[in-house]
């Protein structure tokens, strides 16, 4: 059982976009020239033809709250916070305006001016730092699901009564684990003072408690390549507080990785969710340049990999003679926009014969899924995942593959209320069917 993390004191101050100098906010809401160009790419704006919805609107109405023409940022909550974080104006911006980091630091202030929600900032403060309270309460989910008393409260409009977020959350996921990841797994045995194993494993939430088929998977992976790895002692990356605009709390959790990772220091942090491994490569963002802090923050961030840049370098087994397989692959904004990883898991696919990859229509935008927006705006996420869907059915392919556990869920719901054939698998659970097949 993993043991209760030390909640640590910070050794320096926040940094700038984490919501305490919104001088640095209002200088980047201010490199908006307010072309439009990004309303064509963004997908809230595409899935409702709101210009609020936009990043143009957005920045602007951050613009005025920053001004003092909108004098509480709550005003603005509904344009903030249905932004999906997916950073993909910023990729297409002629100023790259950092819309998503603008959009966290409005959440912020909104808790700054307001209070935060004592339910949330409870969870983000006391549950995420404790994995055996997370556990205990995905466990009681968990059993109510296999029961089938939320599926039946659901029908019955309770859970809709009680919280549309909750009900929405519930439809979602079609399965539940028994066991979690870290039950599964068993690390190898290292003795003390023996070499340092090549990799160490980062779980995370999504693989750990929702999908613990895709931590098994990597798991599988890497005895199959001979990589030597240890099972990293960690908490949650942070990024729901990211999210949500408690920097706070994500620069504790943060604090507690770095302290755990560093008893590794010349192993490669490996991720295989690319949410989890864009927030850790981003933890020198949490904290003030020149402090004690950020200088950890950069050391770690350094050695993170998500999972395809480590697989692209490997030798593979040979599996010639296998059956054929037609593949499509959905990228994660969180790869491809704030890692800047597209060709890496298509590199790995190509490496086997038998695989026939059908690139995806659209494969630059966002799936809706966002982590927990799928639930708490179900009805611009379901929009943003129609199209997603459509475009995924229409390329004929078999199994769409994608490489974080959000995604893969969003795609799977997608997939299932479409009536749809196409199987939706994380990239190492395909592999390791790869592996496996008879050849």
């Amino acid at each position: 059982m993993t043991s209760e993390p030390r909640l640590p004191e910070l050794k320096s101050a926040p940094a700038p976009m984490t919501g305490a100098a919104e001088g640095t906010a209002y200088a980047c809401v201010m490199q908006c020239n307010r072309c439009g160009f990004c309303t064509s790419f963004c997908p809230t704006y595409l899935a409702t033809g709101d210009e609020a919805l936009s990043p143009r609107g957005r920045n602007q109405a951050y613009r005025a709250v920053l001004e003092g023409r909108i004098p509480h940022a709550s005003e603005g909550d509904r344009l903030f916070s249905t932004c999906l974080l997916c950073g993909e104006c910023t990729t297409v911006c002629f100023s790259e305006v950092p819309t998503a980091k603008i959009m966290g630091n409005a959440r912020g202030k909104i808790f700054r001016q307001e209070g935060e929600p004592a339910l949330l900032k409870f969870i983000l403060r006391f549950i995420l730092p404790r994995p055996r309270w997370m556990g205990y309460i995905f466990r009681a989910a968990f059993l109510m699901k296999k029961a089938g008393l939320s599926r039946l409260s659901n029908r019955m409009g309770l859970l809709g009564w009680i919280s549309r977020e909750l009900s929405a959350a519930e439809d979602m996921v079609d399965d539940v684990p028994w066991l979690f990841a870290r039950e599964r797994l068993k690390a190898p045995a290292r003795s003390p003072g023996g070499p340092a194993p090549d990799v160490v494993f980062f779980l995370s939430c999504g693989s750990h408690y929702l999908r613990p088929s895709v931590a098994e998977s990597t798991a599988y992976l890497l005895e199959r390549l001979g990589v030597s790895y240890a099972l990293a002692d960690n908490v949650c990356c942070g990024l729901p507080g990211m999210t949500y605009g408690d920097f706070e709390a994500a620069r504790r959790l943060a604090v507690i990785n770095i302290d755990r990772f560093e008893k590794y220091p010349d192993s490669v942090i490996l991720v295989d969710d690319s949410s989890c491994a864009a927030t850790l490569k981003d933890y020198p963002s949490l904290f003030q340049e020149g402090t004690a802090d950020h200088t950890r923050a950069v050391r770690l961030s350094g050695r993170v990999k998500d999972l395809s840049e480590f697989l692209k370098d490997q030798k593979w087994p040979d599996t010639s003679g296998a059956e054929p397989v037609t593949v499509t692959y959905h990228d994660p904004c969180k790869a491809q926009y704030a890692q800047k990883i597209v060709s890496p898991p298509r590199t790995v696919l190509s490496a086997f014969p038998s695989v026939e990859l059908t690139e995806l229509p659209e494969s630059d935008q966002c799936c809706g899924g966002g982590g927990t927006y799928s639930f708490m705006h179900p009805d611009i996420s379901r929009e943003v995942l129609s199209r997603k869907t459509a475009n995924i059915m229409s390329t004929g392919a078999e199994v769409v593959l994608t490489s974080a556990v959000s995604c893969l869920i969003q795609v799977d719901y997608g997939l299932r209320r479409a009536r749809s054939g196409v199987r939706a698998l994380h990239l190492s659970e395909f592999l390791k069917r790869l592996l496996d097949r008879p050849h």
